[in-house]
């Protein structure tokens, strides 16, 4: 089931603006909502937060690249949990005036968010309340989204209710660290049981290395042909070029970072030659990794 967050809480989609982008803040005393609407396909688009952000999709897509590396397809029904300061890069594909792109975001500063944690940890000392940002996008449960649209109800008000606010924010945090191990679990279980699922993840977290055909082949304890069917059947590519793939949109999501020269983007993306990585990148990208960098980095 398809979990999503209730923007009648604030408004209607009749209440979309003309324009290309609009922000609507509303104050929660100890935190704030913010919704965000996009109209035109943009790029590259920088995003980061002074407190912990919390934001789940309303409507349309974008396509979310983090630090880790991870590219990520942001969608409604799902949610995106980032520490403060943590920069991410979006795209918006689709984005234009008849299909917007509509985001809700609280964002809570971190002395609130430590208070309430310890405060919650002094309760409550065997729960476990730190919060996953490995594991920062996840999908919506039922519960999680009945935390989130109390919250922008509450944001709504003109009465700011600091006592509610604190109860509320508390009861989000639970519900947000239940959904998070929620859908860990479905997703070892689910990797656990699909021989292409443990092969793809043994790439990422191996990208950096030799991925050898034999070590996917034991990862996915199958024979050659079996691993390239898998391949076929589920990228419409071979092993080699899924992997090069996979390494040239690492590489594009890390030249985004400033503090990552080309250099250390070729190693962490497996390449041991940067003159053979200057070729895969310009090949793949159709520009140079020194003029990626030029135009979308930071």
């Amino acid at each position: 089931m398809n979990h999503t967050i209730d923007l009648l809480a604030i408004q209607t989609p009749e209440h979309l603006r003309e324009g290309l982008e609009q922000q609507t803040r509303f104050d929660g005393g100890l935190f704030e909502v913010n919704i965000f609407e996009t109209f035109q396909s943009s790029t590259k688009v920088r995003i980061q937060y002074a407190g912990l952000s919390i934001s789940s999709m309303i409507r349309g897509y974008k396509i979310v690249y983090g630090k880790d590396g991870r590219k990520i397809k942001f969608t409604p029904g799902t949610s995106l949990v980032l520490p403060a300061e943590e920069q991410i890069y979006a795209d918006f594909p689709e984005a234009d005036s008849r299909n917007p792109v509509q985001c809700a975001t609280i964002l809570i500063p971190t002395e609130t968010v430590e208070r309430l944690l310890m405060e919650l940890e002094k309760q409550y000392p065997e729960g476990n309340w730190q919060f996953d940002f490995a594991n920062y996008h996840f999908q919506n449960d039922s519960a999680f989204v009945r935390a989130i649209n109390e919250l922008l109800q509450l944001a709504s008000e003109e009465r700011l209710q600091i006592p509610l606010s604190e109860v509320l924010l508390k009861s989000l945090f639970i519900r947000l660290l239940n959904a998070q191990r929620e859908y860990v679990q479905e997703q070892t279980v689910f990797r656990k049981n699909n021989p292409m699922l443990q092969i793809k993840q043994y790439i990422q977290e191996h990208i950096d290395q030799d991925l050898s055909l034999e070590k996917l082949m034991e990862i996915g304890n199958c024979s050659k042909s079996t691993l390239h069917r898998l391949f076929e059947n589920y990228c419409s590519k071979t092993p080699g070029a899924y992997i090069l793939q996979e390494r040239m949109l690492l590489a594009s999501n890390l030249l985004l970072h400033p503090e990552f020269s080309i250099s250390d983007v070729a190693y962490k993306t497996g390449f041991s030659s940067l003159s053979y990585f200057a070729k895969q990148f310009k090949t793949f990208h159709g520009c140079t990794a020194g003029d990626f960098k030029k135009k979308f980095g930071h």
